[in-house]
């Protein structure tokens, strides 16, 4: 019998993905996490029925949360990740030169589960020296610490469960605090074409609170709709003014699959239904 996971979007639309078998299932202190493999996309991470990665095309979403960020600021030492506990887009962050980066995410099952089973989307991430793992509430971090941080990364799941306030005023501005006075703050914000109202939401946040906010995009074929949206605030740096040959130059030691010098700028023009 064919199995199918269906990942519900909103009213009216769900994307379906086929399903050979199931690696994992089990419900954490916060949510329930599958591992299944798909004939398409292999082995994906299933949390709370929506799909957050997968082995086939997580890089697409790894390397558009992490790079066009930190090819923007110029010099970023101190990296936070909140979420992400699959390990994805921390292994892309270290692939820059980096002196400390800290992921913060509130669900060790998560990271257990992930080291375990999905080990080609984290690889040795997590046993780099320059990483700081904690199992903590990300929001309840950035309201504590002192710490400064260059550029932080909100690799949430939706807003629901435990990702539903990560989507808040209150948490960016959190995080504004923490930044460095040239910091960024890159957050996914959804589909734009099916959760355009989460998109706008999240835009309108940052730009209440830095002088500089944007959306761009990329097409992830796992994820309902394809065309996923990602959403920056920053402080001084505007990612839409970075020539390509500076962004090549940063580019040189760090290899991508998907983010591309020449892509930049076309990942931040979008189309006339969402206002970039």
């Amino acid at each position: 019998m064919t199995q199918w996971i269906s990942d519900v979007v909103g009213p009216g639309y769900a994307q379906s993905i086929q399903v050979e078998s199931i690696l994992y299932e089990g419900r954490s202190a916060f949510q329930h996490i599958q591992v299944a493999i798909s004939p398409m996309f292999g082995r994906m991470l299933i949390l709370d029925h929506a799909v957050q990665t997968t082995e086939v095309d997580e890089f697409i979403y790894h390397e558009m949360l992490a790079h066009p960020a930190l090819v923007s600021h110029p010099h970023p030492r101190r990296v936070l990740v909140i979420g992400g506990g699959d390990g994805g887009t921390l292994e892309e962050v270290l692939k820059h030169a980096v002196e400390h980066v800290t992921l913060v995410e509130i669900d060790r099952d998560v990271v257990e589960v992930s080291r375990a089973l999905l080990p080609s989307i984290c690889g040795r991430a997590f046993d780099d020296g320059r990483v700081r793992l904690l199992i903590d509430d990300g929001i309840a971090f950035v309201r504590r610490t002192h710490e400064k941080f260059d550029v932080i990364l909100v690799d949430s799941t939706d807003p629901k469960g435990p990702g539903v306030a990560l989507f808040s005023e209150a948490f960016y501005a959190a995080c504004g605090r923490v930044l460095t006075d040239e910091g960024m703050v890159v957050a996914q914000s959804g589909s734009y074409i099916f959760q355009r109202g989460l998109t706008k939401l999240v835009r309108e946040h940052l730009r209440s609170l830095f002088p500089l906010a944007m959306t761009y995009w990329a097409a992830i074929p796992a994820y309902p709709g394809v065309l996923w949206s990602f959403t920056c605030g920053s402080k001084r740096h505007d990612p839409r003014a970075l020539p390509p040959e500076q962004i090549a130059g940063r580019l040189k030691s760090v290899s991508t699959r998907y983010y591309q010098p020449h892509m930049h700028p076309m990942a931040f023009t979008l189309p006339p239904l969402i206002d970039g």
